[in-house]
This record gives structure tokens, C-alpha cells and sequence, in this order.
């Protein structure tokens, strides 16, 4: 009897192994599956001196694409050296919105500046040198909005 009973308690004890087994795959793949595909995205906006939003940059962490949009057409951005104010980035544009490929800037700090009809904004941006490893890209900061003369 006493083997019998052992040979019962081998097999239930091995079901449950079988089962916490599964179960623990189950979760480490399912981690595994989300963190891969977890696409981080940072919102940076700029608002105007009454507080409506004047630009968004939405810059995506998993690719080398930065989104600029404004609340208004823009026809022209440079993004600048902020220690001599030369472009090392510009482009013109018809509408509200574009992309910028990040690849093209050094790691660093730089100003942006976005030309509207009747506005200038401004803002500092960083691009990180660990572009598409999850970490913020991009950091505003002494933003500002001018008027145009």
C-alpha cells in the first residue's frame, strides 16, 4: 500500500510541476511579447503667451522619426546650433504638420524654430545619442512663441 500511495503523490506532485511550469512559460512570454512591442512615444508641447498649444513635437523612441505639428500651416522650420544660430536642419512645408528624421542630427541640444503666416515659434529640443533605446529623445525647455513683423 505504501507504494502505491507513494507512486499517487509522485503523480499529483508532477501535475503541479507540469502546471506551474506552463504557467510560468505562459508569463515570461507574454513579458517578453509586450516589452518588445511597447512603442514608447513622447509629447512635447509649446504653448503661446494665452495658452493655447502654438507646436506639439511627438517624437516616436522606437524609430528615427520625430513628428512636428502646429495649430497652425507653417512654411518653413529650422532646427539650429543654438551657440552660433546656424541651421544644421531645415526644410519647408505646406500645412500643419511634418516629420523629421532624427538621423540626420547629432546627439546635442538645438533650437527649433517654426515660421507661421503671422508667428514664429521657438523652442529648445535635445536629441538624445541613444536614439531608439527607450529613453527620452527629446526635452523642451525656454520655449516661446514671437509675432512676426
Amino acid at each position: 500500500k505504501n507504494s502505491k500511495i507513494k507512486l499517487k503523490l509522485n503523480k499529483k506532485t508532477n501535475n503541479i510541476m507540469k502546471k506551474a511550469v506552463l504557467t510560468l512559460v505562459v508569463v515570461l512570454v507574454g513579458l517578453v511579447g509586450f516589452s518588445q512591442t511597447n512603442n514608447q512615444k513622447l509629447k512635447y508641447v509649446t504653448t503661446a503667451p494665452d495658452g493655447t498649444v502654438a507646436m506639439t513635437v511627438l517624437d516616436d523612441l522606437s524609430s528615427n522619426d520625430m513628428k512636428l505639428e502646429s495649430a497652425n500651416d507653417f512654411y518653413r522650420y529650422e532646427i539650429l546650433e543654438p551657440t552660433t544660430a546656424e541651421a544644421v536642419y531645415e526644410s519647408t512645408n505646406m500645412g500643419k504638420e511634418c516629420t523629421i528624421d532624427k538621423s540626420q542630427l547629432s546627439a546635442g541640444t538645438y533650437d527649433i524654430r517654426l515660421y507661421t503666416s503671422n508667428f514664429v515659434i521657438t523652442s529648445k529640443i535635445t536629441i538624445s545619442a541613444s536614439r531608439k533605446i527607450h529613453s527620452p529623445a527629446i526635452a523642451p525647455a525656454q520655449d516661446a512663441v514671437a509675432a512676426r513683423d
